[in-house]
């Protein structure tokens, strides 16, 4: 959600060091993954020293650091009748996703986690305590409720703002409380929910990928409580 610029606020894009790929596009465009893709391998070709990959979705992740195939996109009208199939499906989005690829007679593509490694990579996998990730998320919530209002406003005037971004965290909630159906701190509590929600997801997947690449690259898993405590702990291991 970061590469949308009319929803900085809402996406948390406030960071102390500049970043290449943070509001670039507008709400009205889509933004997927073989876009991110292409984008960052483009990024990454003018590069002649070593790079950050700040990663924050894993399968943007995965298909830029492993070495596996995406499957096109299909055209518009498939797409909807894909939708429409799956509405009931209790992942409605990969279910989607699977089914215009069956109508639009596309070979599913391989796992996203069987591909090598495309770069020498290092990875620094930073896993808080379940205590402290809760208080950052708690406050990144209240932030997104207090401050988030005149994005979602800006959104609802916006009818050709994509289906990802109105279903997002933080511009679903708020354009509810918006329009009457529930009360802000009804939005901030669901906001909350939800976030915490992904933080777990996030973390089973990053998981799995330090996992995948243990033994290909070079992998840190750093559990501390505080940024002081993982810069510790990385001078500790890399002088090891």
């Amino acid at each position: 959600m970061q590469v949308y610029r009319e929803i900085p606020t809402i996406s948390n894009q406030q960071r102390g060091r500049p970043a290449e790929l943070t509001g670039i596009v507008s709400v009205s465009d889509e933004w997927t993954v073989a876009r991110h893709k292409e984008r960052t391998e483009e990024i990454i070709a003018r590069i002649d020293t070593p790079f950050v990959l700040d990663a924050g979705t894993g399968m943007y992740l995965n298909a830029i650091l492993l070495d596996v195939p995406l499957a096109p996109k299909v055209d518009e009208r498939t797409r909807r009748l894909a939708q429409t199939v799956t509405a009931a499906a209790a992942n409605p989005r990969r279910a989607s996703r699977a089914k215009e690829l069956e109508l639009a007679r596309v070979a599913q593509p391989g796992s996203i986690w069987d591909g090598d490694p495309r770069y020498d990579t290092t990875v620094i996998y930073l896993r808080p305590p379940r205590e402290t990730l809760d208080a950052a998320i708690a406050r990144r919530s209240e932030r997104i409720a207090r401050e988030g209002l005149l994005e979602a406003e800006r959104m609802m005037e916006m009818p050709a703002a994509n289906a990802s971004v109105r279903d997002s965290i933080g511009v679903r909630e708020l354009t509810r409380y918006l329009i009457g159906e529930i009360t802000l701190q009804e939005a901030h509590d669901q906001i909350l929910t939800r976030t915490r929600r992904l933080a777990r997801r996030q973390m089973r997947w990053f998981d799995k990928l330090a996992h995948t690449l243990s033994g290909r690259s070079t992998v840190h898993l750093f559990e501390a409580a505080s940024l002081i405590n993982i810069l510790n702990c990385m001078h500790d291991r890399i002088s090891e």
